[in-house]
């Protein structure tokens, strides 16, 4: 459910770089952090969908979001434009972290075929 309300919110904040800036503006550099950030964001919510409903693959799509969404956010938000704040940045990496977190945990707990 967190993984659901945070990639809204960034999403929400991703759509808005892409355009009020990017693409209304013509600016590069926001129109391609927008679509990124809206990418991870879909991403963050389609990671949530998938443990939710306890698919096979959301391990893997797990860890893939998370580390996403870790380089996404910290790229994000260097200097000099800092398209993130302090705020998306804690939740970003946080999640990412989280997320990456979960899926080494399941996959330690799955039981190995040996042949």
């Amino acid at each position: 459910m967190t993984t659901a309300v945070i990639g809204m919110m960034l999403g929400f904040g991703g759509l808005q770089e892409l355009f009020v800036r990017g693409i209304w503006n013509g600016e590069r550099q926001p129109f391609f952090i927008g679509a990124a950030g809206a990418f991870v964001a879909a991403l963050l919510l389609l990671a949530a969908l998938a443990m939710w409903r306890r698919w096979a693959v959301w391990p893997r799509l797990a860890a893939f979001a998370g580390a996403l969404s870790v380089a996404f956010h910290v790229y994000a938000a260097l200097p000099p434009e800092r398209y993130v704040g302090v705020f998306a940045l804690l939740s970003g990496v946080g999640i990412g972290i989280i997320l990456l977190a979960q899926a080494l945990r399941s996959c330690g707990s799955r039981p190995h075929l040996v042949r």
